[in-house]
């Protein structure tokens, strides 16, 4: 029997989802990197960045400000830099204008976005991103400003995996719990969506390598390797 008959509104992630995750949170670093170590041996630098991205989508840390000091310090051990040179890596990527704020879209969202729209389902963003991070979104992936409900960190005190974020789309929407679907490609999104009571929808996506094993083990309703799985499953 197909779980998701009764769904008729789906709950988005931002960040690895609909949009290029390792634009927004690994270049910065990567470009601080080069620029104090230009010579670094690139396997090394490969090796420490994955299990770092690994450790991290097993976090269940409650802010996104925590996960990027938590990463950060984590690369500059990992890489071997010097107290001193911590913080020029520090300084670097307070001043890269593009810090955390580069926002792409994933390859073919928009459409897939628009179709779902066009069925009737209706669509909310649930992101950990802030609020000018999200307005940054909106002018990249315009279908975002006919979204129906979107949820910041700024919106809830209590961000994924707490279900605080969920809970209030089907509040405003008014929405059952089990009326909605929880589609995200981290941990903390199966997470929340379990603990809402929504169904879950896992996206596996390029991540997929460092997170199926955890999202396999959280046993979401169904499991997709891309986006563009999406329309047949909502059809």
């Amino acid at each position: 029997m197909n779980p998701f008959l009764d769904v008729d509104t789906l709950l988005f992630d931002m960040d690895g989802t609909l949009t290029d995750l390792g634009k927004r949170w690994w270049a910065p670093f990567f470009r601080a990197f080069e620029k104090m170590k230009p010579n670094y041996d690139e396997k090394r630098k490969k090796e420490v960045f994955e299990e770092i991205f690994t450790s991290v989508m097993k976090t269940s840390l409650g802010s996104s400000r925590l996960i990027k000091a938590t990463t950060f310090w984590r690369a500059t051990k990992a890489l071997d830099l010097s107290l001193f040179e911590i913080f020029k890596a520090l300084k670097l990527v307070k001043n890269d204008p593009l810090a955390f704020k580069e926002v792409v879209p994933l390859e073919g969202v928009e459409n897939i976005l628009e179709q779902l729209h066009s069925r009737g389902y209706k669509l909310a963003l649930v992101t950990s991103a802030g609020d000018k991070t999200v307005n940054i979104a909106k002018n990249k992936l315009k279908v975002l400003n006919s979204f129906d409900f979107i949820v910041t960190r700024n919106t809830v005190k209590r961000i994924k995996p707490n279900p605080d974020s969920l809970l209030l789309v089907c509040k405003e929407l008014n929405k059952k719990p089990e009326s909605c679907a929880m589609i995200g490609d981290s941990p903390q999104d199966i997470q929340a969506g379990k603990a809402a009571g929504t169904k879950t929808v896992a996206i596996l996506g390029v991540n997929g390598k460092y997170t199926k094993d955890i999202l396999v083990q959280l046993k979401p309703d169904v499991l997709l390797e891309s986006i563009h799985e999406l329309p047949e499953l909502f059809s």
